[in-house]
């Protein structure tokens, strides 16, 4: 165990040990979760997507974990950190920390870095058993610049009831990283392409969500919005637009998300998806999926190779929830274009350059996601 893992684990085994000061007027609770996923994935030709490797790939595994401490009457600190291991190595990541003050249901206040309020999923990225398939629908929650899963600011949060309908809203401030594969941009702007993840960092950032409940019981709708200026020498705004539709009861699940976003200069993409899941009995579910991305660089002519900038992806999955806590997934992708799922950069050169790049990739994956 390196001390980098063992830094976070020791934090996070002191907040789940911690005692409360004598000065405390009230009980100091801690609320530990934990979310973890093993995946095995293999593609067809020379590309790689998600876990998926042409020779096959076992070695995706992650784990996260989660606490919540009530150190207040009125305020609570939240806390995650996550753990993947892979072929491109083991790493540790700060999900998020955030204290939070609650005045009421209808409003709290939020600082620190802070899940971000962006569509149905991004506050729960690494909970797999919240979602039928093993991950999110790459064109909107992939590398593809539309959300991160925290933003570091001051936000308030809250909730209303209207009579037979609910209304959730989140206001913020303050920064947003995120993470983009940068191959495609980078061969268009003529660099050495690499596969590694380009950090984008976004300053001066307002942004939103409402969502609304309504008075059909499972059905909901809303949209997310945030603006601000690239953290590099260009300063170019960045501009991000999504809505959403879900309809979910015990059996049956429907959901769709679109997005827009507008970096001045530099890109437009448009991604979405739909997703539809349906339990056959208490442990059998199948489900399908369909999303898409399309990049639009700016300046740069991509005759060369068209294929980088779009992405469409068709999938079903059969899985078998053992208990709520842990499902076993099995799942086929087929996915057009090359925008996500490509070969390492020195066979992209070669397949490339001998006319032989594969715009189609067939995924086969298997894996089990538990929480507690």
């Amino acid at each position: 165990m390196t001390p980098r893992y063992a830094c976070y684990l020791l934090a996070l085994g002191f907040i789940g040990s911690a005692t409360p000061a004598p000065a405390q007027d009230t009980d100091y609770r801690v609320v530990l979760h934990g979310f973890g996923s093993w995946a095995y994935g293999n593609t067809t030709w020379n590309n790689h997507y998600l876990t998926g490797r042409p020779e096959g790939d076992f070695r995706h595994v992650s784990m996260a974990i989660n606490a919540a401490a009530s150190v207040h009457e009125k305020v609570t600190v939240h806390a995650q950190a996550e753990m993947q291991d892979d072929d491109d190595g083991r790493r540790v990541t700060l999900s998020y920390v955030f204290a939070e003050y609650k005045l009421s249901d209808r409003i709290s206040f939020r600082i620190g870095q802070v899940k971000h309020p962006f569509g149905l999923y991004t506050e729960v990225f690494t909970v797999g058993t919240l979602r039928p398939f093993l991950d999110l629908p790459q064109g909107l929650y992939g590398p593809v610049g539309f959300a991160g899963q925290a933003y570091r600011g001051v936000g308030i949060t809250g909730r209303a009831e209207a009579g037979s309908w609910t209304v959730s809203y989140d206001v913020y401030g303050g920064g947003v990283d995120l993470e983009k594969a940068a191959m495609a941009e980078l061969f268009y702007v003529g660099e050495p392409v690499s596969n590694e993840f380009e950090v984008e960092s976004t300053r001066n950032v307002l942004g939103g969500r409402v969502v609304f409940d309504t008075p059909v019981r499972g059905l909901s709708f809303g949209a997310s919005s945030y603006t601000g200026t690239l953290n590099e020498e260009a300063g170019n705004r960045r501009s991000v637009v999504a809505g959403q539709l879900a309809y979910r009861s015990n059996r049956f699940t429907l959901e769709t998300e679109v997005a827009y976003q507008n970096q001045v200069r530099d890109e437009v993409v448009t991604g979405g998806y739909v997703q539809m899941a349906y339990r056959l009995t208490p442990e059998w579910q199948v489900a399908l999926q369909y999303d898409y991305l399309k990049n639009t660089f700016f300046g740069i002519d991509p005759a060369a190779a068209p294929s980088l900038q779009h992405h469409k992806e068709g999938a079903v999955a059969v899985s078998y929830w053992v208990s709520r806590a842990l499902v076993l997934k099995a799942e086929f992708h087929r996915v057009s274009g090359n925008r996500l799922a490509l070969p390492e950069p020195e066979q992209f050169v070669i397949d490339l350059a001998a006319g032989g790049l594969r715009t189609t990739t067939n995924l086969v994956q298997f894996g089990g996601q538990f929480s507690f």
